[in-house]
């Protein structure tokens, strides 16, 4: 059980689907990076005794165990009372839990109320984690020869105690080296009929699907040769092509940043359909003032025209066209000066298609040194998801440019 790691999920929240369990998902991709199978993956209400329930069934399959949420201030709070029962110990308050959260609410300027002073109330013999972004410190307690970290719920707090203070606690048996192919465009089970067939060493594949993209995982063990990882790396690039953006890099936003200032060139906007979801997604990536010099929102075709798309381009071929996606991303690039101009225009739905052009149908268009590049895809899925792969796809179609 050495190399497990069962995962616990809390919150009422999260089985009524009010709330998706992100946080399960994020952990297990991490665990496997480092080398760790998971052996369970429980999701359980805020209810003493199924909490305390969870807890027997992870240690049973497992003595490592992490488990998020139910460390907060409210009554239905109960993830410290339940692993005490479960490790037959009392709760008391932690002085060293207290005085981080006494000293979070003083840069705030706010005293601890008893309701947050609650968040202090640890199993006996409890070890702290420290929470430098949140309020409700993490611990963890070792029990039987299990031992059980119990995070917030909140995402960023969750991870950055992970990284900080839960990932430096275990080490494989063996050690992994994981390479991360990032690929766009192709969906994961065409991925995995394409490697299938190919010689892959001694490497363990994994796929994570995150639209708009797929991270194709390769985890060598920790003694495999460098030379070695490198040649099944590139075997797995030449095998996927064109679809390859990035390997041990970031996503298609990061990477489009880092081409861009490596060459000194700039970029402008113009979104339809996607309505500035391009330029949010660019403005994540820290930097990116140096590259992204504007970027409008063209949704009505008065604005396309204010923009600078010839009218008789929407009353001839419609506002969702080549012509126009074209027409938008050379105006912006014009307009704002910048090396390269990216448009998109589309029916993201779920109404507004027609027989020639039905829901998903999308049209990208990059204006730059080298001239114009067009796209034109129908997209299957919900809005959100037609939005956020036509959004993947003006970036990669830049990317394309760029090298």
């Amino acid at each position: 059980m050495s190399d497990t790691i069962a995962l616990i999920s809390t919150g009422e929240e999260l089985l009524t689907g009010e709330t998706i369990d992100t946080n399960s998902a994020w952990l297990a991709a991490e665990v496997w990076d480092r080398g760790f199978y998971v052996s369970r993956m429980l999701t359980c209400g805020d209810a003493l005794e199924d909490l305390v329930w969870a807890f027997k069934e992870a240690t049973q399959a497992s003595d490592k165990v992490i488990c998020t949420g139910g460390l907060g201030p409210t009554v239905d709070d109960r993830t410290a009372i339940a692993l005490a029962e479960w490790a037959g110990v009392p709760c008391e308050e932690s002085a060293e839990a207290l005085a981080q959260i006494t000293e979070r609410y003083a840069r705030r300027g706010r005293a601890v109320s008893e309701a947050n002073r609650k968040q202090a109330w640890l199993p006996q013999g409890a070890v702290v984690l420290e929470n430098r972004w949140g309020s409700a410190p993490g611990f963890a307690l070792t029990h039987a020869g299990s031992t059980v970290v119990c995070l917030p719920g909140v995402p960023l707090e969750m991870r950055k105690i992970f990284a900080t203070a839960v990932a430096p606690m275990w080490t494989a048996s063996a050690p992994t080296v994981v390479h991360k192919v990032r690929s766009f465009g192709v969906a994961e089970s065409r991925l995995q009929a394409i490697l299938g067939e190919l010689d892959l060493g001694d490497a363990e594949l994994g796929f994570r699907a995150h639209i708009p993209e797929v991270q194709v995982k390769l985890r060598f063990d920790g003694a495999s040769q460098p030379k070695h990882r490198e040649a099944v790396v590139e075997r797995v690039k030449n095998a996927l092509g064109d679809s390859v953006y990035s390997v041990d890099g970031g996503d298609l936003a990061e990477t489009v940043v880092q081409r861009l200032m490596s060459r000194d060139e700039t970029v402008a906007l113009a979104e339809s359909c996607t309505a500035g979801l391009v330029s949010g997604w660019l403005g994540d990536v820290s930097g990116v003032s140096a590259v992204l010099l504007e970027s409008v929102v063209t949704y009505a075709n008065e604005a396309k025209v204010r923009l600078g798309v010839p009218e008789k381009d929407i009353i001839d071929n419609g506002a969702v066209s080549e012509s126009v996606a074209r027409a938008m991303a050379s105006a912006v690039r014009e307009r704002a000066q910048s090396t390269w101009g990216v448009s998109i225009t589309g029916i993201a739905g779920p109404s507004g298609g027609t027989p020639t052009k039905p829901v998903g149908t999308v049209h990208i268009a990059v204006c730059g040194p080298s001239g114009e590049a067009h796209q034109v895809a129908v997209i299957p899925g919900s809005r959100k998801q037609v939005r956020m792969r036509a959004a993947g796809g003006a970036l990669a179609l830049l990317l394309r440019q760029l090298s």
